[in-house]
């Protein structure tokens, strides 16, 4: 991670509980966001790997895994949103689907990567 992506982060987290207002959140909607900062930070990496892998593909005319990438990761939110809140405990699950969703993306793009990388390798 370079040190800018690093200290986004520390920034996001340690300004947690007054970003909503930047936005003109209420108060309420504040609290939440605050509470939900530190699960959303998590996927930030994942996010990362996945963006510049899909981005990756394109570029070097790998087209069906670029497309494999942008689809499936709402693909997972889906099923992770309709199975793990009821399972594990509601509204907070959400967003821990979306955490999910986006780690095991980043794992298929590095995998994908790899595998492309073995096949281009003389």
């Amino acid at each position: 991670m370079s040190p800018g992506f690093s200290i986004g982060c520390i920034i996001m987290y340690a300004t947690r509980e007054s970003l909503g207002v930047l936005f003109g959140a209420s108060s309420r909607v504040n609290t939440e966001i605050a509470r939900i900062m530190p699960i959303f930070l998590v996927s930030v990496p994942f996010v990362a790997v996945l963006r510049i892998t899909t981005a990756s593909f394109y570029a070097t005319e790998k087209s069906v895994y670029s497309y494999i990438l942008t689809f499936i990761e709402p693909l997972f939110m889906l099923v992770l949103m309709l199975i793990l809140p009821p399972l594990f405990g509601g509204q907070v699950m959400i967003w821990w689907s979306t955490v999910l969703a986006r780690i095991l993306s980043a794992i298929l793009a590095f995998v994908l990567k790899q595998r492309v990388d073995k096949q281009e390798m003389p």
